[in-house]
């Protein structure tokens, strides 16, 4: 297959909506597939190119790899100040609804920097299909534009939650402007049924992300190793998450705890560990690398369970890191069962003695060896083996119907 992937987010950004479409591109391209992954330009790179260069960097492309194209924000709009919440109230609330209605979504300037693309993508590479991922409808409205013109099908992927990310009043009327999408990929059971409710009338699969392995457990280091990943979302449970972690570290102070914590939030988290009985440890934000090192260390790896998300990525990356995982304030029956079929250890705990009692049995249990084959679902292989029949699938009925 031809196929352009859409994805706002640029594969290199530091922040997780980079990931999935760029790891499913890098994947798709190794099977043997022609893949240009279409995002904005970095903040603080411009690796853009003007279009007329398209065709001429199409021709030497090695398609081994996906073929990355950037495209930089262009235009004023009211928008990128609504954005960074820069407008009074009620401005606010007419520049929201006046880009949603007018532009189709939020980000009309990272539209005006694709639209000079989309006539020479459609002529010179011509895809047979466009597959968009849902962290904004302007995604959504550029798959529609670029497969208008290349004549193929587009798949919407649904990877975030639709009732959080759109305004209340606009849900209905948004979600009847996508209703040409030949199919719908969904992140998680949970996206699954709120789709079904939104989309009642596309079919829909849903596409787990998949984990890097590269980093296989290694045990605990020295001391005892607690690792905080990802955004806090809710810091009044970080205090109760911080107060039981310090009153079992100082019920058991032989243990030596170190907890550690690795993402955009580490003033919160200093904030709450002051005057505890553990030593903490800020780590920032890490790359895949690094923090898949720590948390393969780590006794158990925590996080914010935040249910606005309807599923994790990060759980499940902790769960394949072979190590328990401790859910703060709970989880949802999905990844509880993901967790369980991949043998893992995991603990969804609401309050300070359930996380107490399971660092006791964390502490006072070897944890069992992983077992690769309970895990081989989790890879990004195995799951863009599911992107790539949900594609070709598309790909065979436009061609039976033309």
């Amino acid at each position: 297959m031809k196929a352009i992937f859409i994805n706002h987010c640029h594969p290199k950004i530091n922040h997780v909506c980079g990931v999935r479409a760029g790891r499913f591109a890098e994947i798709m391209a190794v099977r043997g597939h022609k893949i240009m992954l279409l995002t904005q330009t970095l903040a603080d790179k411009n690796d853009s190119f003007p279009p007329p260069e398209l065709e001429r960097r199409l021709a030497a492309h090695d398609w081994q790899r996906p073929f990355q194209l950037s495209c930089l924000p262009s235009g004023d709009f009211d928008a990128i100040q609504a954005r960074q919440g820069a407008l009074p109230a009620g401005r606010q609330q007419l520049a929201v609804l006046w880009s949603f209605i007018k532009h189709g979504g939020m980000f009309p300037d990272w539209q005006t920097g694709v639209v000079p693309y989309i006539s020479g993508l459609a002529k010179v590479f011509r895809p047979d299909v466009v597959w968009g991922t849902f962290g904004n409808t302007d995604t959504w409205r550029l798959c529609q534009q670029l497969a208008g013109q290349a004549n193929c099908p587009w798949i919407g992927d649904l990877k975030d939650n639709w009732q959080a990310f759109i305004p209340r009043g606009l849900q209905t009327l948004l979600a009847g402007r996508f209703k040409d999408t030949a199919g719908m990929t969904v992140f998680s059971s949970a996206h699954y049924d709120q789709a079904d409710a939104v989309f009642p009338n596309i079919m829909k699969t849903v596409l787990y992300s998949g984990v890097d392995m590269e980093t296989s457990a290694t045990g605990p280091a020295d001391g005892f190793q607690l690792m905080l990943t990802g955004s806090i979302y809710d810091q009044e449970a970080l205090v109760s998450l911080t107060r039981a972690v310090d009153e079992w570290s100082h019920a058991r102070p032989e243990k030596n705890v170190i907890f550690r914590y690795a993402g955009n939030d580490g003033e919160i988290f200093k904030a709450c560990a002051k005057g505890t009985s553990f030593s903490s440890r800020i780590e920032g934000f890490l790359g895949h690398a690094e923090l898949h090192h720590l948390q393969s260390a780590a006794a158990a790896n925590l996080y914010i369970y935040n249910p606005r998300c309807l599923l994790h990525y990060k759980a499940l990356e902790l769960i394949a890191q072979g190590r328990p995982v401790i859910a703060f304030p709970g989880e949802t029956p999905e990844v509880k069962s993901l967790a369980s079929n991949a043998g893992a250890v995991f603990f969804t705990c609401d309050g300070k003695e359930p996380v107490m009692q399971a660092l006791d049995m964390i502490a006072d249990t070897p944890t069992p060896p992983v077992r690769p084959d309970r895990l081989r679902d989790f890879t990004w292989e195995r799951r863009t083996k599911v992107l790539e029949s949900v594609l070709e699938h598309a790909v065979s009925r436009a061609r039976q119907q033309s």
